[in-house]
């Protein structure tokens, strides 16, 4: 979840023909400030989530249950006025015509969900079943091995690995000191020993490690060590079965568990091949729902547009060693737009998430900047931080995924 939603997003309102709409994506931009952070005042407090948080209780569903699901609530003039999740949960499904209905079970009470402001995102939805299923489940069986298995450990340590005391009476001596009416009457003689133990164990077993341990000579205290062979290599050839089945049921690699024991190489292209999953399985699916959301609060207001939602891409690096990459993408930019090949107002929203300011020429078109020829990148640059492998390096996933991608903007001419 936290790797997945990322703090920025960028917004694009389209014609039906692709271009870009600046109408309709100056309103989408209104309509997100409104659910994100201006609610309607006139009602009172209002439970009204933020954006991100939101975006959290969905990404949470769709990893938990497989599937999310959002209401785009309409105030009494039919506006838009803020997202609201619900949960897959309460949603159970009914046919209708050559297709489904949902309906959201609220205790006793149901309620239609069979409006067009209601959207439905399901992840690796089967076909022949209506319902979703989540990608964890394969992890239930193995995490319930292990939790199993760890009650057992516990209880193997305490009994064969922890020091325990052994405490033996001697018999003869206690003897000695039984009254006569008892040492001579078997049934009490029994149930004078019986509570001789009983009142020595609780003694034992309620002292705390700073307690002094007083007794009589026909008393012995010893410590029980443990004699039994050592199994720990038993131990950890079982926990590493357990932990190889818990990554493989919840698709999330050894690395990220804390259960990687490769090389740092191997560790880095872990994380990598895990951003790709958090970025399929949780921001992929935000961006579509949003979308769909948007794209119908939009059109309510007569735009015949639709919306494009798109939550920053994840990346790992530190914001100021991003900075480089943020130049070599502006360059790119600045050449399409030289080119003719985006909008002015396209260009402004990829790199600055904004339309343009009122002060902005255009340039589209105008090949302002050249595209032939170009100073050649410096060979001893290195854009990527020193950790990692040595010296300059940029770090064991840069060693192992080096890209093809030159590493300084185009100059001019």
């Amino acid at each position: 979840m936290r790797v997945a939603l990322t703090q920025g997003y960028k917004v694009y309102g389209r014609n039906m023909d692709g271009t870009l709409s600046v109408e309709a994506t100056q309103l989408a931009h209104e309509f997100l400030t409104r659910f994100d952070i201006i609610p309607d005042y006139a009602d009172g407090f209002a439970q009204v989530s933020s954006l991100r948080s939101t975006s959290e209780a969905l990404g949470k569903e769709i990893v938990l249950n497989g599937a999310m699901s959002l209401e785009l609530v309409l105030d009494k003039s039919r506006i838009p006025k803020q997202l609201v999740p619900v949960s897959t949960t309460q949603l159970e499904w009914y046919p209708k015509d050559k297709g489904m209905r949902p309906v959201q079970k609220v205790g006793s009470d149901e309620v239609d969900l069979d409006i067009p402001t209601f959207f439905y995102v399901s992840l690796d939805q089967d076909l022949l079943d209506a319902y979703s299923s989540s990608p964890l489940e394969p992890a239930i069986q193995p995490i319930l091995a292990d939790m199993d298995f760890l009650n057992d450990l516990r209880r193997v340590v305490k009994r064969a690995i922890h020091p325990r005391l052994d405490v033996s009476i001697d018999e003869e001596m206690l003897k000695k000191t039984i009254p006569p009416e008892v040492l001579h009457d078997p049934e009490k003689l029994r149930e004078y020993l019986d509570g001789m133990v009983s009142d020595i164990a609780d003694a034992v077993n309620d002292l705390s490690p700073e307690d002094a341990l007083v007794h009589f000579s026909n008393i012995e205290f010893a410590y029980i060590a443990n004699q039994n062979a050592d199994i720990s290599g038993e131990y950890q050839t079982i926990q590493n079965m357990l932990n190889a089945k818990v990554a493989t049921g919840a698709k999330t690699l050894p690395s990220i568990l804390g259960h990687g024991s490769g090389s740092q190489n191997i560790a880095s292209s872990e994380t990598l091949m895990f951003m790709k999953h958090a970025d399929g399985i949780v921001r992929v699916k935000l961006n579509e729902m949003y979308s769909r959301a948007l794209t119908l609060a939009v059109r309510l207001m007569g735009l015949d547009a639709y919306v494009q939602f798109e939550y920053d891409p994840i990346d790992l690096r530190p914001a100021i060693e991003l900075e480089s990459f943020k130049a070599m993408e502006q360059s790119r930019v600045l050449d399409l737009l030289s080119l003719g090949m985006v909008s002015d107002e396209e260009a402004v929203i990829r790199l600055t998430g904004r339309l343009p300011g009122p002060t902005y020429k255009p340039l589209s078109g105008t090949m302002f900047r050249p595209t032939a020829g170009g100073a050649a990148p410096d060979p001893n640059a290195n854009h990527y931080s020193t950790t990692g492998t040595g010296g300059n390096a940029g770090g064991a996933m840069n060693q192992s995924l080096k890209p093809g991608t030159p590493t300084q903007p185009k100059g001019k001419q």
